[in-house]
Order: C-alpha cells, then sequence, then structure tokens
C-alpha cells in the first residue's frame, strides 16, 4: 500500500498548516468555507466523500496547531452516524445544515460508570408518537456549542440513537472547561422527543464502526502535536545557554531528543496501519485502532512530558505552549477509551 500523501491531501496539509497557524481557533462557519466539514459527508449530500485518510490528515494538522474545535466530534463522528443511519430528505437536510456549519451536532454517548461501554443506562420509553429520555451523559465535547446531540438510550434490548435539540425543555446542561482549555460538557435527560427522531432502533455496530474513525483521527491529531513539541524542543535546546554553551551542544540531550523523533515516528507507523485496516474486516481493524491507540497515547504522554521537562521551569507553565500538548494527551486518552480499555479491546480475539 502506497502511503505518500497524493496531491490533494499534500494541498490540504499545507493548507491548513497555514491556516491554523493563524487562526487556531477558526471556529465552525470558518471550517465551513474552507469546505472541511463536507470532507465527511457523502457526496450525494453536497460532501466530499472523503476517506479516513483524508480526515487524518487534517487532523493532524489540527493536533499541531492546538485547535480547540470540536472537529472530530462534530464533523467525523456526528456527520458518519447521520449519514450511515437516517435516510432519505430527512437525511440530506441535516448534512446539508451540517456542511454549511449552520447546525452542529454533538454525540452523547458515555454515561457515569459505564468505562466507555456503549450499552447506556439513560432509557427510552414510547408513549405514543414520542419516547420520554432519562438519565445522564458526560464528557460531551462541543456539547456546549452544540446545536443538537446525538444521544444514545437502551431501547428494546438495542442501542437507540436519538436526536436531541440541546435547548429543549427537559435538557439541563452543564457546561465546563477540560485542563486542555476545550469546550465540554455534561447533561442530564428528562425529554420527550418526537418518534421521528429516533435514527435507528439498533445502532450500536455503526456507532462502534465512526467511532473507529474518531478514534483513528484522535490518534492522528496527537501524532501532529507530538511533532510540533519536538519540533519546539529541538529549537530551544539550540538558542538556550547553561555553562556558557547552547543546550544543543550537550550529547545526552542530543540523545533525548533522537529518542522522541523515533518514538513519535513509531506511532506515525502505527497510525498508517490503522489507516490501511479500513479496507479489511471489522476484527482486524478493531485490533489495529486498539493497538494504534495504546501505541499513541502511551507514547505521547511520554514524548510530550519529555519535551516539558528539556524546557525547564518555562515548559510548566500555561502561557508557553508546550506543557499545553501534554494537557491535551492527558484529556484525549479518555475520550473514545482510555488505554486500558483498549488492551483489553485488542486481547479479544
Amino acid at each position: 500500500m502506497d502511503f505518500t500523501l497524493n496531491s490533494e491531501q499534500a494541498m490540504l496539509r499545507d493548507s491548513a498548516r497555514r491556516y491554523l497557524a493563524q487562526e487556531a481557533g477558526a471556529g465552525w462557519h470558518g471550517y465551513a468555507e474552507l469546505g472541511w466539514l463536507a470532507i465527511a459527508a457523502p457526496e450525494d449530500a453536497g460532501g466530499l466523500g472523503g476517506s479516513v485518510a483524508d480526515l487524518a490528515v487534517l487532523a493532524e494538522e489540527m493536533g499541531r496547531a492546538l485547535s480547540p474545535d470540536p472537529f472530530i466530534d462534530g464533523a467525523v463522528l456526528a456527520t458518519r452516524l447521520v449519514d450511515r443511519l437516517m435516510a432519505g430528505d430527512a437525511r440530506t437536510a441535516l448534512l446539508c445544515e451540517m456542511i454549511a456549519g449552520s447546525r452542529r451536532l454533538a454525540p452523547a454517548l458515555y454515561e457515569p460508570g459505564s468505562r466507555y461501554q456503549l450499552v447506556p443506562r439513560l432509557t427510552a420509553e414510547r408513549d405514543g408518537g414520542t419516547y420520554r429520555l432519562s438519565g445522564t451523559k458526560l464528557l460531551v465535547m462541543g456539547g456546549s456549542g452544540a446545536d443538537d446531540l446525538l444521544v444514545t438510550a437502551a431501547l428494546g434490548g438495542g442501542v437507540g440513537l436519538f436526536l436531541v435539540g440541546r435547548e429543549q425543555a427537559g435538557v439541563d446542561c452543564r457546561d465546563y472547561r477540560t485542563v486542555d482549555g476545550r469546550d465540554c460538557a455534561d447533561f442530564r435527560f428528562d425529554v420527550a422527543v418526537a418518534a421521528d427522531n429516533l435514527l435507528s432502533p439498533d445502532a450500536f455496530d455503526v456507532i462502534e464502526d465512526a467511532l473507529d474513525e474518531a478514534r483513528l483521527c484522535l490518534c492522528a491529531d496527537m501524532l501532529g502535536g507530538m511533532d510540533n513539541a519536538i519540533e519546539m524542543t529541538a529549537e530551544y535546546l539550540k538558542t538556550r545557554s547553561q555553562f556558557g554553551q547552547k543546550l544543543a551542544n550537550f550529547q545526552a540531550l542530543q540523545h533525548s531528543v533522537a529518542d522522541l523523533f523515533i518514538d513519535a515516528d513509531s506511532v506515525r507507523s502505527s497510525v498508517l496501519r490503522a489507516i490501511s485496516a479500513f479496507g479489511r474486516g471489522r476484527a482486524e481493524r478493531r485490533k489495529a485502532i486498539s493497538g494504534c491507540w495504546v501505541n499513541t497515547f502511551e507514547t505521547a504522554k511520554r514524548v510530550t512530558g519529555m519535551a516539558v521537562h528539556l524546557h525547564g521551569a518555562i515548559g510548566f507553565t500555561t502561557e508557553y505552549r508546550v506543557g499545553h500538548y501534554l494537557r491535551r494527551a492527558i484529556v484525549s486518552e479518555r475520550r473514545f477509551g482510555d488505554v486500558e480499555t483498549h488492551l483489553a479491546r485488542y486481547m479479544e480475539d
């Protein structure tokens, strides 16, 4: 398999790097104008029909720039779910609004005590032409600024997925920021939603498939962050002096930076292997994604932590950029399953 970027992917990478270097928090409408929100959407709904490799290219640049916007949740995971679970004019209309940036969705999948399991405790009870949803969802990235939520609920022995308005009566939201500065929210539901808002009564497999794409993109995000943290560290050692000479002249520090490059390169290999697994069976893809996740986040915490260490005291300050890569790695590991969860999934088959 050829792992080099094609011409379109190379242009996407270069343009994204230039744009995000100037406006890391460009905002949803800025992404819509650039066409980034259309990458995951199918062509029959006005999208670009992009592959997971295309999405990974953009995610890597967002990680490099420390973009705070919930691109992976709102433009990858949510778009894939709507595309695969809705049908007809309603699907096309919603996807068009998402591509235009006029309507942003946030998946609400995880619950207290669930340990990343997708089988929900939140219940959906049918009452005539409506369903009453009762329960709680945690750690909804981008939930505070979303227009609608994609909410999983226990439904007749399956996992149902509902479209719920964030401002709807009976939806209580608690907004907060994670330690890496991104918007997040917890929700409590005691709300009636129309039966038409049920996207699927048995969405488990589709959610898992879409989550694997989101996980791959998050690993690419980490890769971009590691690369930039290493570049910052190497440049810092060239300019900082101790004992009358540049830090980069000390062999021990040279070896430390070289080790960081080797570690980051192992993550790139894992990401590329996971991308190739999307053309194979579900079991092989799941194993490749979980293996990539474990390698990525164990490495990301080590690499970004060492980058902070090599900067000395300035690396620990919130004003200096390098420490934010470590904070992003710590938070991101717990987005779609931590290392322990993915080790267990890797060993299942």
